[in-house]
């Protein structure tokens, strides 16, 4: 079960670690957060502010010319990592490396399709 933490004990733990001299792993271990999710915090924090700690309603979307400027940005080192989440308004470090693979296959970073499933049905079918 995946554990959910509000925005406001995100920030108390953020500002607790500030002022620490601990590493980031004992910090974590001693507040039962995974090192990754702080430092992941961290890495919002410091990309979007207070707002980027909150949790999405809605998943974002972005546009695909957006997307390829992103990418581009990214495999020419034209920007480093934290600058380009900031110029294209982008929540997380996944959401760009998602695409720059899609683009490294040959692809075009587009929006997923979801396919519609039909109803399930169990068994043949009898026509009478």
């Amino acid at each position: 079960m995946k554990i959910t933490y509000s925005t406001t004990t995100k920030l108390r733990l953020l500002s607790q670690f500030q002022n620490v001299n601990e590493s980031l792993k004992v910090f974590a271990d001693y507040h039962n957060v995974g090192a990754g999710s702080l430092k992941r915090w961290i890495q919002q924090y410091l990309t979007g502010g207070l707002a980027n700690l909150e949790r999405p309603v809605h998943n974002r979307r972005y546009p695909k010319k957006l997307k390829l400027r992103a990418v581009h940005d990214y495999r020419n080192h034209r920007l480093p990592t934290r600058e380009i989440l900031l110029k294209y308004d982008i929540r997380g470090l996944s959401q760009l490396r998602n695409w720059v693979i899609l683009y490294n296959n040959g692809k075009e970073p587009v929006r997923k399709r979801v396919r519609k499933m039909g109803r399930k049905v169990s068994g043949p079918l009898s026509i009478k």
